[in-house]
């Protein structure tokens, strides 16, 4: 179906819907985005999410969820999120794991879940399931995810009527939303990341404020709070919140607020754009209020990831 409009009331819908001229008289429907699929394998939509490929600008065929929200009809205005997952994850397997499906439901956002190029010189290496521009959006040549991201937000628009664009993800996935927070130019308008979260200041100096919010484990082996040597030389956590803090144009002190008997929230006052972080003592490699991965550590109930990114995003 393409936006036909079979009556008044639907080209009246339209107009209020998705923009109108500035002169009632001139008035006529324009539609939002070209019409992009509603329906998954067999008819209705009638799946968790749809599996839809994309020509990234590298010449490969890039694999990615989509999952409209129930009810969502065509025309209808959406914000979206994207959400990236871990190394040696999946994207269906991050749909889950980070999940905000009740909350898209709810809300009507879209939810996109791009998969990792994985593409690599030596397929048995770490990096063989890693996002490839992961942390190098600006300082190096190999782009192929951050491009493919970005020509992913230009399909959506060209293909659906959308809002804003939001970016989380998890682990490795975090790696990716701090290369987006780290552009000049994003097309998102608020970052949050579970487990990993950078700043480097020659890749990330010439970005404006970027509203961030942010999760890590006391006990996070993957990536360890207190920094980490080769292959990835990162800093201590604090101190890469810190670097974000007085990026964002906040107080130089953070404040400190005890959430429960194992979690702590950290903020600053006074930022250009929102910045915080929640710190979970004992917490593991996980995404805090999710299922139980005892292989990644503790997960932490006292506290929802999900819901906490969700306010972030949308506010309360």
């Amino acid at each position: 179906m393409r936006f036909p409009i079979f009556s008044i009331l639907v080209a009246a819908l339209l107009i209020a819907g998705c923009g109108s001229s500035s002169n009632p008289a001139e008035e006529v429907a324009e539609p939002c985005g070209s019409g992009g699929p509603l329906s998954g394998p067999g008819g209705d939509f009638n799946g968790p999410y749809m599996e839809r490929t994309f020509p990234a600008p590298d010449g490969t065929d890039r694999t990615w969820l989509l999952r409209l929200p129930a009810g969502y009809e065509e025309g209808t205005r959406a914000d979206v999120v994207f959400n990236f997952h871990g190394s040696g994850s999946t994207a269906p397997s991050q749909l889950v794991y980070g999940d905000f499906t009740q909350q898209a439901d709810r809300d009507g956002v879209i939810l996109v879940t791009p998969d990792a190029n994985k593409v690599f010189f030596d397929p048995s290496h770490e990096l063989a399931g890693y996002w490839n521009s992961a942390w190098e959006a600006n300082l190096r040549v190999r782009d192929y995810d951050v491009d493919f991201v970005l020509g992913l937000v230009d399909l959506m628009k060209d293909e659906y009527c959308t809002d804003d664009f939001f970016a989380t993800g998890m682990s490795a996935g975090g790696d990716m939303v701090s290369a987006l927070e780290c552009l000049t130019e994003s097309p998102f308008d608020a970052y949050a990341a579970v487990t990993y979260q950078y700043y480097n200041e020659a890749e990330c100096g010439g970005a404006p404020s970027r509203p961030l919010l942010y999760f890590h484990g006391s006990a996070d082996f993957v990536v360890p709070f207190a920094g980490s040597g080769a292959p990835w030389y990162d800093p201590p956590v604090p101190d890469s919140l810190q670097n974000w803090a007085e990026h964002n144009g906040c107080a130089p002190q953070r404040m400190e607020e005890r959430v429960s008997d194992e979690v702590l929230r950290y903020s600053w006052a006074n930022c250009d754009a929102k910045t915080e972080w929640y710190f979970v003592e004992g917490g593991g490699h996980t995404w805090p209020g999710a299922l139980e991965v005892p292989v990644l550590g503790h997960t932490t109930a006292d506290i929802s990831a999900s819901d906490l990114i969700w306010e972030h995003f949308f506010g309360s």
